[in-house]
């Protein structure tokens, strides 16, 4: 009686250990993605260029020029940001680039907004050249320095942020983190912006 009580004590420890054996990295998996910085800490091999420490932009106000009630803010989502006197061809392109980015986020989507600074431009005059774009914000400019903000955007003393037509991207807190050069590849900017999603735990 008693070796059979103990064969079935080692089919039951067998069965635990094989069950254990396939279910461990899932849940080893699952608890590093959840309850860790691992994601955050391993290197992040970006493709942009880091701005190392972010800089504090300050939650702006952002306006849509198709939706004159809706004020949304820089705070609480993940930003991609493009800089301009007035949006001209260059513009056009990286707003481009930006829906394009922001659609292949696919179920991350809601958690990234298009965001242009514009210094010379009224929001009003961008409904017609907006009119394929719409979800475009515009950050209002009524009511900040734009100077002092675009002072923020230089990446060295001699740089001109207004001729750099350089992408940005800016976490929901408002803080500059990552800008990418006129012609990047736009998979970077994908790649860089999937990776900041998915180990984040805000916006």
């Amino acid at each position: 009686m008693s070796e059979e009580v103990e064969v079935k004590k080692n089919n039951k420890l067998t069965i635990v250990m094989v069950v254990l054996m396939f279910t461990s990295p899932l849940i080893l998996s699952w608890y590093v993605f959840n309850y860790t910085d691992f994601l955050e800490m391993r290197g992040m091999s970006n493709n942009g260029q880091l701005i190392d420490p972010p800089r504090p932009l300050g939650d702006l106000t952002l306006l849509d020029p198709f939706k004159n009630d809706r004020k949304d803010s820089l705070f609480g989502k993940w930003s991609l940001a493009y800089v301009a006197a007035n949006c001209n061809k260059a513009c056009m392109d990286n707003v481009y680039l930006m829906r394009q980015t922001h659609v292949s986020m696919d179920k991350h989507s809601l958690r990234v907004q298009k965001v242009l600074l514009l210094t010379e431009q009224p929001v009003g005059e961008l409904k017609e050249l907006l009119a394929d774009f719409k979800g475009q914000q515009i950050i209002n400019n009524d009511l900040i320095d734009v100077d002092e903000l675009l002072n923020k955007f230089r990446l060295n003393e001699s740089d001109k942020p207004l001729d750099a037509h350089r992408l940005y991207i800016i976490d929901p807190l408002g803080n500059l983190m990552m800008s990418y050069e006129l012609g990047a590849n736009p998979r970077d900017i994908y790649k860089d912006l999937k990776k900041l999603l998915r180990g984040s735990r805000i916006g």
